[in-house]
C-alpha cells in the first residue's frame, strides 16, 4: 500500500489551480469574465445605490429647506450685530412645529445661534443647552444647506433616539437681514419612512437595470467566445488530424526504413551466396576442365614425340611450353577469380579479424605490405556488416594498387558512437570524385550503394595531387540475415 501523501490532495489551492488549467480556453475565459462582470456589477450597483440615496436625500432636503426657510423668513428677522431673540416668536413656533400641521412631517425642530446654543426646540427640554459647533452645524453656519440620514448618535439627540432609529436631518442657514451673513441655523428632522421606501424602490430598479445589463454583456461575450471556441476546436481537430497523418507517415517511413535495411542486408547476403555459388561453379567446372586438359596434354605430348608434322625437336618443345604456359595461366586466373568471389569461413570471424583477412589477402596477391590500425574490440557484428567491410577494404586496396602504384595504402578500423569507422587512405596522385562519377565508373557507386543500404554513410576525400581517403561509417546493429 502506498502511504505517500498526495501533494495535490493536501493543497486545495493547487488542486483548484490544476482543475482550472484543465478547462478549455473558452471555459477559462467565461469563468474569468463572469467574475469580472459580477465584481463590476457589484461596484456599479453599490455606487449607483449610494448616488440614488444621496440624490433622493438632497432633493427631499432641498424641498423641505425651501418650505421651512420661507416660514422662518417671515417669523425671524435677526439684525446684524444683534443676538438671536426668539422669545417673542416662541409661541408662534410652537403653533407651527408642535401643534400645527407640520408636526406630522417635522418630528423635531431646533434653532441654533452661532455660539452653539439651542434657542428654540420643539422639545422644550433642550432649550438653552450648548453644544460644540462642528460637523454639519459648522458647514451650515458657513452658508450651505446640509442634509443626511442620521443615526441619531450625536450628543444633542438623546430624546430623538428614544423614539426613532433614523431620521432625515436637514440644517438650513438663516441669514441676517438681506445680507449674506448667517445669523442662525434651523435644524429639523423628517421621518424617513416614505423616503426610505422611495430610496429602496429606486435602488431596486437600478439593481435590476445593472443586473440585466450585466447579463446581456455576459451573453454577448459568451456568444463571441463560443464562435472563437468553435473556430479553435475546428483548428485543433485539423491539427490533431494532421498530427495523426504525420505520425502515420513517420511510422510508415520507419517501417519502410526497416524494410530497406532488411532488404539491404538480405541483398548483401544473397549476393555473397551468389558469389559463393559462382566460385564453386568456376572451381568445379572450368578449373577442373583446364586441369584435366593440362594433364592430358602432358600425356599426349609424350606420346607424340615422333609425330611427323612437328619439324624439329626445338619447335616441338617450344610449342609444348607455350601451350602449357597458357593453360596454367588460365587455370591460375580461374582459381584467383574463384578465391576472390567467395569468402569461406567469414561467419566465424570477428569484425576485426575480417578486416585483417581482407588486408592479408591483398598483401598475398599484391606482395605489398599495408599498415593497419584495427580496434581489436570490434568483435560482434552482423554478417552483412562483415561482408561489406571486407568488400570495401578489398575494392579500395585494389583501386589504390591500380591507380596509385607508387603509394602505400593504410587501413584504419575504429569504434565510434555505436558504429564502425573504416578508412582506407593512400598518398597517390588522387582524382576528382565528381569526374569519376560522371565517367560511369561502377566501383565507387557499388561501394556507396552497398553501404547506404545498410544504413551507413560513405564519403570519398580526394583531389588531383593530394591522395585519396575513402571513409565509411557502418552501424553495428544492422539487421542480421543468416549466411546460407
Amino acid at each position: 500500500m502506498d502511504t505517500r501523501e498526495d501533494p495535490v490532495a493536501g493543497n486545495p489551492q493547487t488542486a483548484a489551480r490544476l482543475s482550472f488549467e484543465r478547462l478549455s480556453f473558452s471555459r477559462q475565459f467565461l469563468l474569468g469574465s463572469a467574475v469580472v462582470v459580477l465584481v463590476g456589477m457589484a461596484v456599479v450597483g453599490t455606487w449607483l445605490s449610494s448616488e440614488i440615496e444621496r440624490s433622493t436625500v438632497n432633493r427631499a432636503a432641498a424641498v423641505a429647506a425651501v418650505y421651512v426657510e420661507s416660514i422662518l423668513a417671515a417669523q425671524l428677522r435677526p439684525e446684524p450685530g444683534m443676538g438671536l431673540d426668539v422669545s417673542e416668536t416662541h409661541a408662534l413656533l410652537d403653533r407651527i412645529f408642535v401643534d400645527g400641521p407640520l408636526r406630522r412631517k417635522v418630528v423635531r425642530f431646533k434653532l441654533w445661534d452661532r455660539d452653539g446654543v439651542i434657542r428654540y426646540s420643539s422639545d422644550h427640554g433642550q432649550l438653552g443647552r450648548r453644544f460644540p459647533v462642528d460637523g454639519l452645524l459648522a458647514a451650515a453656519f458657513a452658508g450651505t444647506v446640509q442634509a443626511r440620514i442620521s443615526d441619531l448618535d450625536e450628543a444633542d439627540n438623546p430624546a430623538e433616539r428614544e423614539h426613532w432609529q433614523q431620521l432625515l436631518e436637514v440644517l438650513v442657514p438663516v441669514r441676517v437681514g438681506n445680507g449674506s451673513e448667517v445669523g442662525a441655523v434651523a435644524e429639523f428632522y423628517h421621518s424617513t419612512e416614505n423616503l426610505a421606501r422611495d430610496i429602496a424602490s429606486a435602488q431596486q430598479r437600478s439593481w435590476w437595470l445593472v443586473a440585466v445589463t450585466t447579463f446581456a454583456i455576459f451573453l454577448l461575450l459568451r456568444g463571441l467566445v463560443r464562435r472563437a471556441d468553435d473556430t479553435i476546436l475546428v483548428q485543433q481537430n485539423d491539427l490533431r488530424r494532421q498530427l495523426h497523418d504525420l505520425r502515420a507517415a513517420l511510422d510508415e517511413n520507419e517501417r519502410m526504413r526497416g524494410q530497406l535495411g532488411e532488404a539491404g542486408a538480405r541483398t548483401t547476403a544473397l549476393n555473397e551466396q551468389f558469389l559463393h555459388r559462382v566460385a564453386a561453379d568456376l572451381h568445379d567446372g572450368p578449373a577442373q576442365a583446364l586441369a584435366f586438359a593440362l594433364m592430358r596434354f602432358d600425356e599426349s605430348a609424350d606420346a607424340c614425340a615422333g609425330c611427323e608434322r612437328l619439324q624439329g625437336e626445338a619447335a616441338r618443345d617450344m610449342e609444348k611450353v607455350n601451350i602449357r604456359r597458357a593453360l596454367r595461366s588460365s587455370l591460375e586466373d580461374v582459381r584467383n577469380i574463384a578465391a576472390g568471389l567467395g569468402l569461406p569461413g567469414i561467419t566465424e570471424l570477428s569484425l576485426a579479424d575480417t578486416a585483417r583477412r581482407a588486408v592479408r589477402d591483398f598483401e598475398r596477391q599484391a606482395a605489398l605490405p599495408v599498415p593497419t590500425e584495427i580496434d581489436g574490440s570490434l568483435i560482434d557484428a552482423p554478417l552483412a556488416i562483415k561482408i561489406t567491410v571486407y568488400r570495401l577494404i578489398q575494392e579500395s586496396l585494389t583501386n589504390s594498387r591500380r591507380h596509385a602504384p607508387g603509394g602505400t595504402p593504410q587501413v584504419r578500423l575504429q569504434r565510434e558512437n555505436g558504429q564502425v569507422r573504416v578508412e582506407i587512405a593512400d598518398q597517390g596522385a588522387g582524382f576528382d570524385p565528381a569526374a569519376a562519377a560522371r565517367s560511369g565508373r561502377l566501383g565507387l557507386a557499388f561501394m556507396h550503394e552497398r553501404i547506404r543500404l545498410l544504413g551507413g554513410t560513405f564519403a570519398v576525400d580526394s583531389a588531383p595531387g593530394r591522395g585519396t581517403c575513402i571513409r565509411a561509417h557502418l552501424p553495428l546493429s544492422a539487421i542480421e540475415v543468416p549466411h546460407v
